[in-house]
């Protein structure tokens, strides 16, 4: 695992790296790295892509949105930016005030700056999107119930909530780790570095389409995987 010689921890430098790459002052990309992973580059422009260089997933969800749709973990605004070009009703859902001053930059009119746990009454809407692995910020299985009965209560009856999932269980054959007996495979600590700065490790969990689907059956949805890419990337449209 990378160690700086000196770390020095920031908060939201996520989001001020994404913001200082639209400013022209970003100072280099980011590096990031799991406890089963080593370190990667990730470059800040991929967060900035257009239609035609997203994934094939990405693409598909952004097909499947209907109505009232909100952008859960917006980023930069890729998608609601498509999506709002497109005609469509679109919320970017941020809770890093970088990104939500990003967003707003970029020209999305409607932007929360709010903590996805803690909306209330915001709803219903009619599509939530959670891409780039969204579904990640529950951090830990026993936050499942939670993250579940938060997307009951912003949706209606018959919305469609569309989560991009990546199952992980190569890293472990591909880096010599055996899985652990402690806890799900999927559960990592993630950290982040841009520029000096690191974030402090935090929870971030990668869900296999089963266990996803099963969590999402036990908590009131019926789960469709409706698109699975060689990359072992997969598209899972909820139901209630």
């Amino acid at each position: 695992m990378m160690k700086p010689e000196k770390t020095v921890y920031k908060s939201d430098l996520f989001g001020r790296a994404l913001l200082d790459f639209h400013k022209q002052k970003a100072c280099c990309d980011l590096i990031t790295w799991t406890d089963i992973s080593p370190p990667e580059i990730l470059r800040i422009a991929y967060f900035f892509r257009t239609y035609a260089e997203m994934p094939q997933h990405e693409q598909a969800a952004l097909s499947l949105a209907r109505g009232r749709i909100l952008d859960i973990g917006a980023g930069a605004g890729a998608h609601s930016i498509w999506l709002q070009n497109k005609g469509a009703d679109v919320t970017a859902l941020e809770h890093s005030p970088a990104l939500s001053e990003l967003l707003r930059l970029r020209g999305i009119r409607n932007v929360k700056a709010a903590d996805f746990f803690s909306l209330d009454k915001d709803g219903p809407y009619d599509t939530l999107l959670l891409l780039m692995n969204g579904a990640g910020m529950i951090g830990r299985l026993d936050r499942a119930e939670a993250f579940f009965r938060q997307l009951h209560k912003l949706t209606h009856k018959n919305a469609r909530i569309l989560v991009h999932l990546s199952d992980i269980a190569y890293l472990y054959e591909a880096y010599g780790h055996p899985f652990p007996d402690d806890r799900y495979y999927g559960e990592t600590k993630f950290f982040l570095k841009y520029g000096p700065y690191c974030t402090e490790p935090f929870p971030w969990i990668y869900f296999d389409p089963d266990l996803f689907g099963y969590l999402a059956g036990r908590y009131g949805f019926r789960a469709e995987t409706i698109l699975e890419e060689d990359t072992g990337d997969f598209l899972v449209r909820l139901t209630k």
